[in-house]
């Protein structure tokens, strides 16, 4: 009855080679791959299923090569138990939404046929795809090895789309030479400017290297730009500060009035131009500043007015009949006399009659008036107010 007994218990035993064999670490919990599928992407999925099957020495279940046997044989519950376990693993790979219209397939190898009929479609639309994404690819801020995981994983997903079949001719190593070589110039199609000159060299040999080669070259080439790249610790910082501490008085010193060529504002806020403010205090300048065309009134004689001068003056003013702002006029005259530097840079009168001559400006001046408005003047002339007394280049808005 031992002797039975052992004989049995050796027959159920299987071989840890066997398709049948299922470890302590196997569990229907488990998934194969981190990258569950869902929906897209589905070759590059397929591949690392099917590294992850093979490894566990299940793929026959799924490729049909290991068959359902019939009820009655001893083999029938070892593998109604190792299919079970394979469709888990399958399931637990896949989205939700997608597990759920698989799981009423009785075998492993029925839903890896569906999964193959449903994404694996070989058609000129997903290479259209797939070449598209070759020509957009660049480096951008990835590194080198980051950038050409990127792209040898495009390269795997065409070689598994399109199906290329293994070629034993003598032809053979000149094709591998040549596809070996169009991946080389994809590669350094989308690299960085930084490898510039290595670029030029890698297309200059004759013929050109391998693609192992290549990445040796271009990781040392990086490898350098690093080390000659100066540390660039603190100088923003440092640049900052100095910008901040001295922002407010460079910002003004570099400011000149194209008008009066006073330093510190623009011609947009120049009092000369949009009048003097109310609450303007004038003050007397330490030397005459230069005068334009239109501000320089001379004599032929002396450039001050005597009290006799003034008087004849007013006499000479009263002959012509003048508006009834005549009177406050002389008082300005009067008043500027007298006093203090107002500031005034042109001298304007609004009586034509009292022009020697008038000569016309190209286009109008707007000029800024004590009081804070601003006019248009059109003409400037000579006005004679007695004798030799001649104002030069009088303004007037005739």
């Amino acid at each position: 009855m031992s002797q039975s007994g052992n004989a049995s218990i050796q027959s159920n035993i299987i071989d840890i080679s066997s398709p049948f064999y299922l470890g302590s670490s196997d569990n229907p919990r488990t998934a194969l791959v981190t990258n569950v599928f869902n929906g897209t992407g589905f070759s590059a999925w397929k591949c690392s299923m099917t590294i992850a099957l093979s490894a566990k020495n299940k793929l026959t279940f799924v490729d049909g090569t290991t068959p359902k046997p019939p009820a009655s044989s001893s083999l029938f519950a070892n593998w109604s138990r190792v299919n079970s376990m394979v469709i888990s693993w399958i399931l637990n790979s896949l989205h939700c939404n997608i597990a759920e219209s698989l799981i009423f397939l009785p075998t492993a190898a029925d839903i890896w046929k569906e999964l193959n009929h449903r994404y694996e479609q070989a058609d000129e639309a997903l290479i259209y795809q797939i070449q598209q994404q070759f020509y957009s690819l660049s480096q951008g801020s990835d590194d080198f090895s980051t950038y050409l995981t990127k792209l040898s994983k495009i390269w795997d997903e065409l070689r598994i789309v399109q199906s290329i079949p293994d070629c034993s001719c003598a032809a053979a190593s000149g094709i591998a030479k040549y596809l070996d070589d169009q991946r080389l110039i994809q590669l350094l199609m989308g690299l960085n400017d930084t490898f510039k000159i290595l670029h030029g060299q890698i297309l200059m040999m004759k013929p050109l290297s391998s693609l192992s080669t290549v990445y040796s070259m271009i990781v040392q080439e990086e490898r350098q730009i690093e080390i000659n790249i100066p540390s660039n610790i603190n100088h923003e910082t440092i640049a900052m500060n100095v910008s901040h501490d001295s922002s407010s008085n460079f910002s003004k010193k570099s400011l000149t009035c194209t008008h009066c060529k006073k330093t510190g504002e623009s011609k947009s806020l120049c009092y000369r131009l949009i009048g003097f403010p109310s609450n303007f205090k004038f003050t007397k300048a330490k030397k005459e500043e230069p005068k334009s065309i239109a501000q320089l009134a001379t004599t032929d004689s002396s450039p001050a007015i005597s009290q006799e001068q003034y008087h004849q003056l007013l006499q000479l003013l009263n002959q012509h009949t003048l508006p009834s702002s005549s009177q406050a006029s002389s008082s300005i005259l009067q008043e500027a006399m007298t006093s203090d530097d107002t500031g005034a840079t042109d001298h304007m009168c609004s009586i034509p009659q009292l022009f020697l001559n008038l000569t016309p400006f190209t286009q109008p001046h707007s000029i800024g008036l004590p009081n804070g408005q601003s006019l248009f003047i059109t003409h400037y002339g000579d006005i004679q107010i007695h004798g030799s007394i001649i104002l030069k280049n009088v303004l007037t808005h005739h």
